[in-house]
């Protein structure tokens, strides 16, 4: 069982209001890539809290859909609003913008540092960083690894195994307080346990916080609950709550992809 840490609310730019049910509106999104429509009039919300989950064959423009909310692709015809700002005109350009949104990639990605050290890296200011001991119990109690690293927090990060290391990257994407948590199938290369501490410290964040998650694991999809987004050839497909899509999708490419994992989209 993860203990309950204390909730750390996401911090807005300054002067803005959020909607009262909407964290992320995307309407329109389309992007070309080496001339290759990679995404086709895009069109998402996800709410203040609760997990979204992204599925779809490999190719359907999951993860290049996290890359434009990032600000990682630029060049995206749409709109895609945080906090009822359009991301295109954030204020401070995108370095900014990617203070507000954690991403959490496939493989992590620690620094040759401190464990410490990583949780804080991206906390501006030296003396903010020196005095942030309990952020870091906090952040790294909400990715459930607080008690495995608690006693070595100035061993080296990258003797950590696999899964700490990726609960690792969580607990420094949560360390900056983000308005949304992007993450690109962050369980795909790890062992059963955690895989299990990382998604039952997905469940928690999201009590708190926008949680959009690409897996290719359906299973997952269905521990995650939530909603689901199906995906193919850069559309959105279907989207629905997950107990709904799983039981009884609407699309024929849904079935599809249910029966065979694949579709013809």
């Amino acid at each position: 069982m993860i203990p309950q840490p204390e909730i750390i609310k996401p911090a807005l730019p300054q002067g803005q209001s959020v909607p009262d049910s909407i964290a992320l509106q995307i309407q329109g999104l389309s992007l070309m890539l080496a001339n290759t429509q990679v995404l086709d009039g895009i069109a998402l919300e996800l709410p203040q809290t609760g997990i979204t989950t992204l599925i779809g064959p490999s190719g359907a423009g999951k993860s290049s859909l996290l890359r434009c909310i990032n600000g990682l692709h630029q060049h995206w015809q749409g709109k895609i609003e945080l906090a009822g700002q359009n991301i295109h005109h954030w204020q401070g350009g995108w370095d900014q913008l990617r203070r507000h949104i954690g991403l959490i990639a496939q493989k992590p990605c620690v620094f040759p540092q401190s464990i410490r050290s990583n949780v804080v890296f991206g906390i501006q200011g030296w003396r903010q960083r020196r005095r942030a001991d309990a952020l870091v119990e906090t952040v790294l109690r909400q990715a459930a690894l607080w008690g495995e690293v608690s006693a070595r927090l100035s061993a080296p990060a990258e003797t950590l195994s696999l899964g700490q290391q990726q609960r690792l990257c969580i607990a420094r994407a949560l360390a900056i307080k983000p308005n949304l948590l992007l993450l690109d199938e962050p369980t795909a290369s790890l062992d059963p346990r955690s895989k299990q501490l990382i998604e039952q410290s997905i469940k928690s964040l999201a009590a708190s916080m926008p949680v959009l998650c690409v897996t290719h694991d359906l299973e997952q999809a269905r521990r995650l609950k939530g909603r689901v987004v199906f995906m193919c050839d850069g559309k959105v497909i279907e989207q629905a709550d997950s107990e709904v899509f799983f039981k009884q999708p609407q699309r024929l490419e849904s079935r599809e992809f249910l029966s065979w994992s694949v579709c013809e989209c």
